[in-house]
This record gives structure tokens, C-alpha cells and sequence, in this order.
């Protein structure tokens, strides 16, 4: 586990709210402007305004085969700000977008195949996020923000052959897509410096689809896709060098299917979630985290089920001493089948003083029983 020091951790997630413009993905030319006023806002704001625009472009050959790339990036970003006495206004307001492409072709000619393959796969990125924040002179600060997030991908793939000396023709297409989305809030009302209360969310959707086709003399395919969905929260309460506490949780979940034609076909579900409630008081510091997983999948008459439990405790005093617990529960098993279900216990336990360690620990297995150091 280590030492402990003063230093608060963070017990919220990461949620990118506000968050820089995505990076640029590849070189190439900039433009970018900056203004510090604009005249057609009526109203006496402060506004600073810039943005870039990216692109680029350009064919390479790798062997037999021609692959042409290309790439778009624009950021724009709009500040405003207005000073009230004491106090001021300001609001930040980000949008970019981007775009990659990637071909490929190629013919062959050989002895033992001759054909022509073209591929592809593209990338659409959309962000977009603002901040506002209202901060008083000597004393605290209130913000806001959100960011949503919007990603498409697509991949595809198209090869027609012949083998010379059978006079087999091949043919074979695949094409998968993808679709995400996730917004994101922050709150945080600060009445002091470094006293404030802390809030930020998360929730996230996506799904994929592939398929793929293939004749040879026969005929095989498969097609699978995948929908899932999450959220995460975060609360803190902050209150300066004294003490900080916070509590996270999360939630995700998924449902698949894939079939491999003509007859085998597989679904599938998970579901999982973590807790989290920590903080620190003076030189004090405590975490206590749990978590829950399970997951089910049929294969043709079988199903395959497992899950799991986890807690977890961390507690320490500045440099003086720690010790950490976990245990963990688990379950697996198939149906039908005449083979019991297989379930472990497993646990450690780790204490640090004054900078000596000691660990111990068990793995605990049932039906059949199993015993074990860890």
C-alpha cells in the first residue's frame, strides 16, 4: 500500500468537462485567428475568439498496394467575460471537429492468385463543451460545464480472387460500424478558497455492427454486434487543509449477439457497478470501495454464467501506519451440466508500520473445496 502523506487524493472520475480541442492527429498546415473584441456583439463583453483548421492529404504505396490518407481538424474556441465590481463573469465555449479517411487498393498477379482488394476505414469525431464561471474577489467562485461527445467509425473491406491452377474463384466482404456518444457535467460552488462542494456526471451509449461474407467454393459468414451503456457520478465536499470527503459510483452495462452462418449463433449480457467513499481528516485518510460483476453467455443449448463481489478498505495515518483489506467472492458455472457450480473466496490483508510491511492472504475454493496461501 505505502506511505501515506497529507495529500488529498481525488475520489471523483474523470470526466473531461471543458477539456482542451482534441489534439491534432496528424502535421500539416494551421490557420488560426484571435480577436480580443467583437463589434457585432452589442454588449460590453470582453470576448476573445480563436480557432485552427487542419487538413491534409497524400498517396504512399506499401508494395502492391496504393493507400491514400487524409485527415480535417477545425477547434474553434469563444471566451467572454464581464467584470461586476467585485466580481466577474466568464464563459468559455468550445466546439472541434474531425475527420480521418484511410483507402487502400491493390491488384495481384501471381502464379496462384490473381485479384484486386480495396479497403477502407473512416473516422468522425464531433466534441463540444462550455464552462461558465462567476469568481468574487477574495472570496470563493461558482462553475458550471457540460462537454458532449459524438464518434463514428466505419471500416469496410471487398477482395475478389481466382486461383490459376483450380479456377476456384474467391470472394470475400466485411464492413463494421460503430456509433458513441457521452455527455459529461461539472458543478462546483466554492465559498472560500479551497472550501467547496464538487459534482460531476458521466453518462455514455455506443453500439457496433459487423458483418462479414465469404465464397470460395462454399459459403460462410458471421454478423455480431454490440449495445452498451454507462453512467458515473461523483460528489466531494472539500474544506481545505481540515478534512475532504467524497463518493463515487458507476454503473455499465452490455448486450451482445454473433452468428457464424449457417447455424451457430452466441448472445450474450454483462452488467457491473463500482462504489467508492473515501476521504481524509487531518492526517487520516480512509477509502472503502465495493464492486459487483456479471456476465451471462449462450452458446448453441449452453449457458455460461459468472459474477463477482469485491470490498475493499484502506485506512492510514500520515506516515505512522496503514493497513488494507480485500475480499473477494466468485461464481461460475454451466447449464446443463452435472458439474457443480465453481465458487472462490478470496481475501488479504496488508499492514504497514512505520515503514515495515506484512501481508497475508487465502484463496478459498467450494464444491470442490480448495484451500490455499495467496
Amino acid at each position: 500500500m505505502g506511505k501515506h502523506s497529507r495529500r488529498k487524493p481525488s475520489y471523483l472520475p474523470k470526466v473531461a468537462v471543458g477539456a482542451a480541442p482534441l489534439a491534432l492527429l496528424l502535421a500539416g498546415p494551421a490557420t488560426a485567428i484571435a480577436t480580443q473584441t467583437d463589434p457585432s456583439i452589442p454588449l460590453p463583453l470582453d470576448h476573445q475568439r480563436e480557432g485552427s483548421l487542419d487538413r491534409g492529404a497524400g498517396f504512399t504505396t506499401e508494395g502492391d498496394t496504393s493507400v491514400f490518407r487524409g485527415f480535417l481538424n477545425s477547434t474553434e474556441r469563444n471566451v467572454f467575460g464581464k467584470d461586476l465590481g467585485d466580481a466577474k463573469a466568464v464563459a468559455d465555449v468550445r466546439r472541434s471537429v474531425s475527420e480521418t479517411v484511410e483507402t487502400r487498393e491493390s491488384v495481384t498477379a501471381r502464379p496462384d492468385k490473381v485479384g484486386a482488394l480495396g479497403a477502407a476505414k473512416t473516422a468522425e469525431t464531433l466534441k463540444q463543451g462550455q464552462r461558465e464561471a462567476v469568481k468574487v474577489d477574495r472570496y470563493g467562485s461558482v462553475v458550471a460545464g457540460n462537454e458532449t461527445e459524438l464518434e463514428r467509425t466505419g471500416a469496410r473491406l471487398t477482395e475478389v480472387a481466382l486461383d490459376p491452377r483450380t479456377g476456384v474463384p474467391t470472394f470475400v466482404s466485411q464492413d463494421g460500424r460503430a456509433l458513441r456518444g457521452a455527455e459529461g457535467t461539472y458543478h462546483a460552488v466554492r465559498p472560500l478558497p479551497g472550501v467547496g462542494l464538487i459534482t460531476e456526471t458521466d453518462q455514455r451509449a455506443g453500439g457496433t455492427l459487423d458483418r462479414a461474407v465469404r465464397l470460395d467454393g462454399g459459403f460462410s459468414g458471421d454478423l455480431g454486434g454490440v449495445l452498451e451503456a454507462g453512467r458515473s457520478s461523483g460528489h466531494a465536499v472539500d474544506v481545505g487543509d481540515l478534512a475532504a470527503v467524497g463518493t463515487t459510483s458507476t454503473q455499465h452495462g452490455n448486450g451482445r449477439f454473433k452468428g457464424v452462418l449457417p447455424l451457430d449463433v452466441g448472445s450474450g449480457a454483462g452488467y457491473g457497478q463500482d462504489h467508492a467513499f473515501g476521504g481524509n481528516v487531518g492526517p487520516g485518510t480512509g477509502l472503502v470501495t465495493t464492486g459487483q460483476d456479471v456476465d451471462l453467455a449462450q452458446h448453441g443449448g449452453g449457458l455460461t454464467g459468472a459474477g463477482s463481489h469485491t470490498i475493499s478498505g484502506d485506512l492510514g495515518i500520515g506516515d505512522v501506519a496503514s493497513v488494507r483489506g480485500t475480499s473477494t467472492s466468485s461464481v461460475r458455472g454451466v447449464l446443463p451440466t452435472t458439474d457443480p457450480a465453481r465458487v472462490t473466496q478470496s481475501g488479504t490483508l496488508d499492514l504497514t508500520l512505520l515503514g515495515q510491511p506484512a501481508h497475508t492472504g487465502f484463496i478459498a475454493g467450494a464444491l470442490p473445496l480448495e484451500l490455499e496461501p495467496a
